[in-house]
């Protein structure tokens, strides 16, 4: 295997092992009750679900860039080519299948939200809301009660005609400020990497349950940008929840990147939360700071010759193994 082929090798099956390690610690964490965000605002609650749902491909990226393969490059002697067991292009192939499969899916959701979208707009008109959405606004014909945010790059506020002729000016202002909290906290962008993460987690059913906990936490946060704390409001929003999914005995969306104003799943207990007092939460430490912490951590790694070179010797061990 010649040098250039080699460095990505092992790239490649350090991301894979580091993803596996990263995945099961993220798995064990959630299953064994060790995180819980539940005592927090929404909206940090969703912040902190995306950020840990993001963990096992952020830091199996992070460290196989920024500590395997420049300790490999570092410490190996130059070789034109070099015999290699079996275990590096097996990880590597895992790597690969990975990366491969969240490539596709991403774009297979791009281009059915992209279609979705063009098809809704064939009848749709622009819709002025007051105050405005944000981001392009339209009416639209469709038998099921839509209202949603729809896109990652560029996205549209779309609305059933069913559901406008329905709502008074003041719903309507209320179902725009809940997509207006969904636009500015990029939640379609971020359920869309959650989808095609390329990391082992994405294959079980932890990532599912991730993935929801963060979609009741997001709903719950753009509620809370709609109604501001205010009591009257969480119960007029309440209601209009309520009376939207009334409008359809069932609505159903196509695979694509949508945040919708309600879906059937959940809406019981977004009710009743929105009814519910609102309780203080706790004030939890910004995850940038987090971020500085793992950040440091990793600079002291790479700063240590001692455990960049035991880092060079396992790899190196891993390149012999079976050859």
């Amino acid at each position: 295997m010649s040098r250039p082929m080699l460095i990505l090798t092992v790239g490649l099956s350090a991301y894979a092992a580091l993803d596996l390690i990263g995945s099961l610690a993220v798995g064990l964490a959630w299953r064994t009750g060790l995180i819980n965000h539940s005592k927090h605002a929404s909206a940090t609650q969703a912040q902190r679900l995306a950020w840990l749902r993001a963990v096992p491909t952020l830091a199996s990226t992070f460290v196989s860039l920024v500590v395997v393969v420049p300790a490999f490059v570092m410490f190996e002697p130059y070789h034109e080519s070099e015999d290699v067991g079996p275990v590096l292009p097996i990880l590597a192939a895992l790597a690969l299948g990975q990366l491969t499969a969240s490539l596709a899916f991403a774009t297979l959701t791009a281009v059915r939200t992209r279609v979705v979208t063009r098809t809704w707009l064939r009848s749709g008109t622009p819709l002025e809301v007051t105050p405005p959405a944000g981001v392009p606004a339209y009416a639209i014909d469709s038998p099921a009660p839509i209202v949603a945010l729809v896109g990652v790059f560029s996205p549209k506020l779309i609305a059933a005609r069913a559901v406008i002729e329905a709502c008074t000016r003041e719903e309507l202002t209320a179902i725009v400020a809940h997509e207006r909290g969904h636009l500015y906290a990029r939640d379609n962008l971020k359920r869309w990497l959650m989808a095609c993460a390329p990391d082992a987690l994405r294959w079980t059913p932890i990532h599912h349950e991730i993935a929801a906990a963060w979609h009741a936490a997001a709903e719950d946060a753009a509620d809370d940008v709609a109604t501001r704390g205010d009591d009257v409001a969480r119960v007029s929003l309440a209601a209009l929840i309520v009376k939207i999914a009334r409008l359809a005995p069932e609505a159903t969306w196509p695979a694509a990147t949508v945040s919708p104003f309600v879906e059937r799943d959940g809406l019981p207990r977004r009710v009743r939360r929105l009814l519910a007092p609102e309780t203080t939460t706790e004030r939890a430490a910004s995850v940038w700071h987090i971020a500085a912490v793992f950040g440091a951590a990793v600079l002291a790694t790479i700063l240590s010759p001692g455990l960049l070179g035991s880092v060079f010797a396992f790899v190196e061990s891993l390149v012999k193994f079976g050859r």
